[in-house]
């Protein structure tokens, strides 16, 4: 039987899966969302689950000292990863939001530069650079970076963000895709 903290982490990937499809920041299965609970257990994303369309059953159930079970998400090493070294971190979003990448693939990071409340949220952006996607490298690098900052653009793949909640974490990868759309905008990339 889940615990009241776990049945309220389990609704709340469920929704933050929900608003990633509905902004725009995950398409089809992209993405993986996880959240530590109170003790050694985590709860993730499904392999290839559809993150719009998941109910509170579908999540899975991981310890963090253990590899993670098949079912979990293709990125699960990635969340153990950061969840061993960044004790700051209680709940990740990986999501392929679309001015993010874009940002990226011209070599820059979001900016977030002459707006207070989101530099306040997002602090320093960190880069890792490509790896190959659910990687023991991949997990380690972004768990590298996420010990110096709260938000991470992985090379051609997306951003994650960590958080005290899920929904902390979603706000970050909102205000990572904001910054990014501002920072396209500015002629040249400029700071305002």
């Amino acid at each position: 039987m889940p615990t009241w903290l776990e049945a309220q982490r389990r609704a709340e990937i469920v929704a933050v899966g929900a608003a990633l499809a509905r902004e725009g920041l995950i398409r089809g299965r992209e993405g993986n969302i996880s959240c530590r609970l109170a003790d050694d257990r985590l709860l993730i994303t499904p392999r290839g689950a559809d993150k719009g369309r998941l109910h509170a059953s579908d999540l899975v159930l991981c310890t963090a000292s253990a590899p993670p079970p098949a079912s979990a998400s293709s990125e699960a090493l990635l969340h153990l990863e950061v969840y061993r070294h960044c004790p700051q971190v209680l709940a990740i979003v990986h999501a392929h939001p679309p001015y993010v990448l874009a940002l990226e693939s011209r070599g820059a990071l979001p900016d977030a530069g002459g707006m207070p409340e989101a530099e306040a949220l997002l602090g320093h952006v960190g880069r890792v650079p490509l790896l190959p996607p659910a990687s023991a490298e991949l997990a380690d690098a972004c768990a590298q970076v996420l010990r110096r900052t709260r938000v991470a653009v992985l090379a051609r793949h997306g951003l994650v963000a960590g958080g005290a909640d899920p929904w902390d974490a979603l706000a970050r990868v909102e205000v990572a895709e904001l910054a990014a759309r501002v920072t396209l905008a500015r002629p040249n990339g400029s700071r305002a």
